[in-house]
């Protein structure tokens, strides 16, 4: 039961953080962005290795053939989400530290990595929907349950959490 409330906490804190930097377009300041973003990626790292008996038992069904349409639906979901997100970082790091491209290749000019980072965040924003849509029974399962528990629960002051971080309004810095 304890690895599941792992799983379930990084995953609100993922949430958080992910929503977090999408405050730029609020006003949130750059370096501020760049830091939610950074944690936002590595927690994104911790999720996928939280999760890894599913990825590693999706490979073996893959292998006999026995998985459903709902699972490679899941599975493609998570391969996409995985590839939008590595190309939103990857290009957010270049155009934090633009001497990486300017020592590297020359390149000056990075309004092709600016809007390489904007599409693949919103195509990532999208597959993030999905990804929360297909679990969408686990998740309403849940609230409902901890909607029913006494006060003093742990996960409940995790949710309570969520709902401070998520909608604070002292977002800028």
């Amino acid at each position: 039961m304890k690895q599941r409330n792992h799983k379930r906490t990084i995953s609100i804190l993922l949430a958080v953080f992910f929503i977090k930097s999408f405050a730029i377009f609020f006003g949130m300041s750059v370096p501020l962005h760049m830091v939610m973003g950074g944690i936002a990626a590595l927690l994104s790292v911790v999720h996928v290795c939280v999760n890894r008996k599913w990825l590693s038992s999706i490979r073996k069904a893959r292998k006999t053939g026995s998985l459903n349409q709902k699972t490679k639906w899941q599975y493609r979901v998570d391969l996409l989400l995985i590839l939008s997100w590595s190309v939103c970082i990857l290009s957010g790091v270049l155009i934090g530290f633009p001497g990486i491209l300017s020592s590297l290749a020359g390149i000056e000019d990075l309004f092709l990595f600016f809007v390489t980072h904007l599409l693949s965040a919103i195509l990532s924003l999208l597959l993030v929907i999905v990804h929360v849509a297909q679990h969408g029974k686990h998740i309403h399962a849940y609230f409902k349950k901890k909607t029913r528990t006494v006060r003093g629960n742990t996960d409940q002051n995790t949710l309570s959490i969520f709902g401070k971080l998520c909608y604070s309004k002292n977002i800028t810095a």
